[in-house]
């Protein structure tokens, strides 16, 4: 039903205004941005949590093949899997300070099948030493790179009485389906390696938190930022999770990320395949 149809019908305008409150107008919005990008995703993707068994579902998940499938030889996807998260008027806010990581771990940390874990590590150790493409890596993998300094936790406000921990849930449930999709090991009968980037989009504001020298707390508002989490999903065996999490306008950016870093590791698999038994 048109919103314009609405004004007769109660009954719609009180759907409109239920709608309005929930995170489905959010996650539309960025399946169009992606249309408009031309990715192709699943809207309302489900996975099966590797705590309870259960399948749950996840807002937007992509899939974008790195190689053409040949005879003995893995097919690579690259894979972010979003949760869209409406709260307009709930800040979140990303907690920042004592997280250092190696540059080579900003990319091997993320979620690819067990098996491809040491084929993976080594292509993240050759390409933050400039191995692989010239040039800052980041550059070319802008998807693996991190806001300055990464946050070790976030919260959205409630700014009220109600004290849902919104962010521990949404950061709960796309790592848990990012775990699960990366060790999804055939696509449509082909053998697959697929790389999982948890995502998180929210069209509230986002504040970076950090103690200044002095003792005091300082905010500023960001538009994209990279929590390192230390809750990890059970059956994987990453010390961390590695989440990016970004405002509704910072959406182009992030197509943008996503397809200059595909575009780079097509380059890398057409010279270095992966097999059925990396070593």
């Amino acid at each position: 039903m048109s919103g314009s149809n609405s004004e007769t019908d109660p009954l719609a305008a009180k759907v409109l205004a239920w709608l309005s409150t929930q995170g489905y107008p959010l996650e539309m919005r960025v399946a169009q941005k992606l249309r408009d990008n031309a990715i192709r995703f699943i809207q309302s993707e489900f996975y099966r949590d590797s705590e309870s068994g259960d399948l749950r579902e996840i807002d937007l998940s992509i899939r974008i093949q790195l190689r053409d499938h040949e005879e003995e030889v893995v097919t690579p996807y690259l894979c972010p899997v979003i949760e869209c998260k409406s709260s307009p008027g709930k800040p979140w806010i990303l907690f920042s300070g004592g997280v250092e990581l190696h540059d080579s771990v900003k990319i091997a940390q993320r979620y690819v099948l067990d098996r491809a874990w040491k084929h993976w590590s080594n292509f993240a150790s050759q390409a933050t030493k400039g191995r692989v493409t010239s040039g800052p890596w980041a550059h070319h993998f802008p998807l693996f790179s991190y806001s300055d300094p990464p946050a070790y936790s976030a919260v959205r406000t409630s700014l009220g009485k109600n004290r849902e921990d919104a962010a521990y849930a949404a950061m709960t449930s796309v790592t848990k389906a990012a775990h699960s999709i990366a060790n999804q090991y055939t696509i449509r009968g082909n053998t697959a390696y697929q790389i999982a980037v948890p995502i998180i989009v929210v069209d509230s504001p986002i504040y970076s938190c950090r103690l200044g020298i002095d003792g005091d707390l300082e905010i500023e508002r960001v538009t994209k930022g990279t929590v390192v989490w230390r809750n990890k999903v059970p059956g994987n065996s990453m010390p961390h999770a590695i989440i990016t999490i970004i405002s509704e306008e910072a959406v182009p950016d992030f197509c943008a990320d996503l397809k200059g870093t595909a575009e780079s590791l097509r380059g890398y698999f057409k010279r270095f395949p992966w097999h059925d038994r990396p070593t």
